[in-house]
């Protein structure tokens, strides 16, 4: 049996959502071996989500090593390291020089029929590293949420006056590429619906730069809803998911947040592939129309946006209010 102390390296991805993705393999490798030291190489965005995660010894901010000479100091950085166990999440060459000898495990790539990102980065994780292949069945703890994080979604919610015992809807209308987000105008009248019809609390929730997205749905709604654009942290936003009756939301980080800590998820769908970046919580909705062109994962679209712009309000609150009935029968 190897010894538990152990210099492990996990290179991730660049996005947030993406990050995300890959919690659960963090989480297995801080179950298998508790007392390494596991230093992480991801994006500057990425970063915010492991930033002071006791799991993780070391954060490195990729980025920072972009021209031709950051990658060699990054790589000669990674040598001196000498990391006894190497997770290579993105195909770079940096196993090459680490793990000459293992090699062809950081070569290989996932068989198509595994289809969901997350998955795709568990089976490279069960290749990479034999010895975690029998954690990966059991529960995992994925996105680490701090105290501090909790208490800080509990003061939102006293200032806003939504009680513990109230059913909270989150929304999340954003997404880094307009072209996935569904209209202001549908996400409006949803709102307005479980609000008015169903008794639920509604936060509008997002990224500082996706609040023009969101005053524009609140100026649209006939009903009073709460906004935590600007308030939350990802990790704080997923705490506050966890609070939630159901989730609504494009593509986006938050999706992938939703998921992390099981919240019952709706998933809005267009150009890109819901089965490759879909809800994975318990109770998910995915709602994506089977075009001929869709999904085309560019970033314009050829006719008007019509993989979107088809789904409906009725689409939506179907989903969610079919979640909402399952929450309650639980």
């Amino acid at each position: 049996m190897p010894s538990l102390k152990q210099r492990v390296l996990v290179i991730g991805p660049s996005n947030i959502g993406d990050a995300i993705l890959i919690a659960e393999v963090v989480s297995a490798l801080h179950c298998r071996f508790p007392e390494a030291h596991l230093t992480l190489v991801v994006g500057e965005r990425a970063t915010a989500v492991y930033a002071n995660d006791p799991r993780v010894q070391a954060l490195v901010n990729a980025d920072r090593y972009r021209s031709p000479l950051g990658r060699l100091r990054l790589a000669l950085a990674l040598w001196r390291y000498q990391p006894q166990i190497v997770v290579d999440l993105r195909h770079t060459l940096y196993p090459l020089l680490l793990r000459p000898l293992a090699a062809w495990r950081y070569l290989r790539r996932p068989p198509a029929s595994i289809r969901h990102m997350r998955d795709r980065h568990l089976w490279k994780l069960r290749l990479q590293v034999p010895a975690v292949g029998a954690l990966l069945g059991a529960e995992s703890a994925g996105l680490w949420v701090s105290s501090s994080d909790e208490a800080h979604t509990e003061s939102l919610c006293r200032r806003w006056g939504v009680k513990r015992a109230s059913r909270l809807a989150m929304i999340c209308p954003g997404a880094r590429s307009h072209i996935k987000r569904w209209t202001a105008e549908g996400f409006a009248r949803v709102a307005d619906a479980l609000i008015a019809n169903d008794g639920l609390e509604v936060v509008l929730a997002g990224e500082p730069e996706e609040e023009p997205v969101i005053e524009e749905i609140a100026g649209l709604m006939t009903q009073r809803a709460h906004t935590s654009v600007g308030l939350t942290t990802i990790r704080q936003l997923a705490a506050l998911m966890r609070r939630a009756a159901v989730v609504i939301t494009n593509d986006s980080a938050a999706l992938h947040a939703a998921s992390a800590v099981q919240a019952p998820t709706v998933a809005i769908f267009g150009p890109t592939d819901g089965g490759k970046y879909g809800p994975t919580a318990p109770r998910r909705r995915l709602l994506q129309r089977a075009l001929f062109c869709a999904p085309c994962e560019r970033s314009l679209c050829r006719f008007s946006h019509e993989c979107m712009r088809f789904i409906t309000p009725e689409d939506v609150l179907g989903a969610a209010r079919e979640l909402l009935r399952q929450g309650a029968a639980r």
